[in-house]
């Protein structure tokens, strides 16, 4: 059997432990010797490693923003004002300029439907 790193030989003998291996049994099973065992035992498994996150959603074209002081000032002030992530308080604004330029569009194809009348 091939040499096993410590923070494997630890996972397994924690495993073959709560399977009911003797100390004993594991040290012959593994090749090692019982202290071996009784340290890895003592110390248990190493942690599990942290989780990998879900990769994000990409971002909606056009939202890469360069980074920049002003950048960061106008958002944690739309954060603070909308008691919001600031992610949210950028959709947000977002939303309210895009509602106000529409209708500002509109009115302006309204004026020229009047002139056109």
């Amino acid at each position: 059997m091939p040499a096993l790193s410590r923070a494997t030989r630890r996972i397994v003998v924690a495993h073959l432990t709560e399977r009911g291996m003797s100390p004993a049994d594991i040290a012959a099973e593994l090749h090692v010797s019982g202290d071996t065992v009784r340290r890895d035992l003592r110390e248990g498994a190493p942690p599990a490693p942290a989780p990998v996150p879900a990769p994000a959603a990409p971002p909606a074209p056009g939202l890469l923003l360069p980074d920049s002081a002003q950048l960061r000032q106008d958002l944690n002030v739309l954060s603070a004002a909308f008691k919001a992530q600031p992610q949210d308080a950028a959709r947000f604004a977002i939303h309210q300029l895009a509602r106000h330029v529409r209708a500002r569009w509109q009115a302006g194809i309204d004026a020229r439907e009047r002139q056109q009348a």
